[in-house]
């Protein structure tokens, strides 16, 4: 792939990622601004369960097609993927089922926050799941425009949805998840109908027992691997109100908002990369080769990251106090702590991409085992003394880690030098 193919292809997957994450954005603004501290902390800690949840899914279908599809599935994706449809129905049934019963237990509690919020997210999430998974199906045959269209739809439908809420003084934790939730729904049906994906008669090659079998090779570790991530990081994210109180989470998902667009273009690049990655490994393409690509890019990325973290560092007490009329104004300085942890996850990203498009899921799995480990020995003590500058510190030195261990599992020891 020449470098204007990279280049318009990486455009149009930062456009459909700006435009998926642009709806989700508007409505944590939205609840951050409009919430008290306590509801919208309920809503950040069922987030934080729900990416849990939901990482069960994208380990076992999304991520794997990336892989499969732009590999050894790509002669038959439409059948592939009509494969995939059904597995994702089974698995969102189980989550939702979760969800439901988290909600129930929460009412028994007496927990009104979080009872909102995990009975949106229980609605919500077998449609958010699908947007998800129909949303990347496009970038394996290299068709991001598609994804394009699919993710204006959604924000289109958001934005109509909140504007309505709003006029009607509806929104809440509840109906804001129900709202994503909708308008999920509507933008898949759209991408569904292009990408027209088989979802009966499976005769002949793959069939399901071959598709079942690589996506639990592919799938087991990567489980583990997202379990021992999930814990090495949202775990604090569930400690924090038990030791800290709702309002603190409020003020982590508050400050980690700003760096959405971060997410958002490191999203779309893994979008490109991973399939494109995983055909250079299926084409024999030389290891040194490998290395040198996957260099290049974290250097370019880790800088870009560190740059936006700069002036948003600069600029933090003006930013938080227009977005949220005042309420997280003495949290800026965790904007500058934030900035040094993505740049170290910017790393980390490009790193395990190349350990994902080589199917080396199992190394991943032991980095974030350790990973987990350091949060959780470091990360208690530090969060009891030292309250959030405590977490963020954890977190700062746990991504240091993981950066080291996930360039020595992945052969390039020498990061400088590969470059030439």
């Amino acid at each position: 792939m020449n470098f204007l193919s990279w280049f318009k292809k990486g455009s149009l997957a930062v456009v459909d990622q700006g435009l998926f994450s642009g709806a989700n954005f508007i409505v944590n603004i939205l609840l951050a601004r409009w919430l008290t501290p306590e509801e919208y902390g309920a809503f950040a800690v069922a987030m934080s369960v729900f990416y849990l949840l939901a990482g069960f899914h994208t380990a076992v279908l999304t991520e794997p097609m990336m892989v499969f599809g732009a590999g050894k599935y790509r002669e038959s994706f439409r059948k592939y993927l009509g494969m995939l449809l059904w597995g994702h129905w089974g698995l969102s049934a189980l989550i939702t089922l979760v969800l439901g019963v988290a909600a129930f237990m929460m009412s028994r509690l007496g927990s009104a926050a979080l009872v909102q919020a995990l009975t949106g997210l229980a609605l919500a999430s077998p449609f958010l799941l699908l947007l998800w998974l129909t949303r990347r199906a496009p970038y394996v045959e290299m068709r991001p425009q598609w994804a394009v269209m699919g993710s204006g739809v959604n924000l289109l439908v958001t934005l109509g949805g909140v504007f309505i809420l709003w006029q009607l003084r509806l929104l809440s934790s509840l109906t804001g998840l129900v709202l994503l939730g909708a308008a999920g729904a509507v933008a898949s049906f759209v991408l569904l109908l292009h990408i027209r994906p088989r979802v009966v008669g499976f005769v002949g090659n793959p069939t399901p027992a071959m598709v079942l079998a690589d996506h639990r090779n592919y799938g087991g570790w990567n489980i583990l691997a997202f379990i021992a991530y999930w814990a090495s990081g949202q775990i604090l994210m569930l400690l924090i109100p038990i030791f800290l109180g709702l309002a603190a989470s409020a003020a982590v998902a508050a400050t980690w908002n700003l760096y959405r667009p971060v997410s958002l273009f490191m999203q779309s690049l893994g979008l490109v990369i991973l399939p494109t990655f995983s055909r250079w490994v299926d084409q024999g393409v030389p290891e040194l080769e490998l290395r040198r690509r996957t260099t290049r890019l974290a250097l370019l990325l880790g800088g870009a990251v560190a740059l936006y973290g700069l002036v948003l560092t600069l600029g933090a007490k003006p930013v938080l106090h227009l977005l949220y009329a005042g309420k997280y104004d003495d949290y800026s300085e965790l904007i500058a702590w934030l900035a040094l942890i993505w740049v170290l996850a910017a790393g980390i990203t490009i790193g395990q991409v190349l350990l994902r498009a080589r199917n080396q899921t199992k190394p991943i799995f032991y980095i974030w085992v350790s990973s987990s480990i350091f949060a959780f020995v470091v990360g208690v003590p530090t969060l009891i003394y030292l309250g959030l500058r405590g977490v963020f510190l954890t977190f700062a030195f746990n991504y240091a880690i993981v950066l080291i261990l996930t360039w020595k599992l992945g052969g390039s020891d020498e990061l400088p030098e590969a470059v030439f």
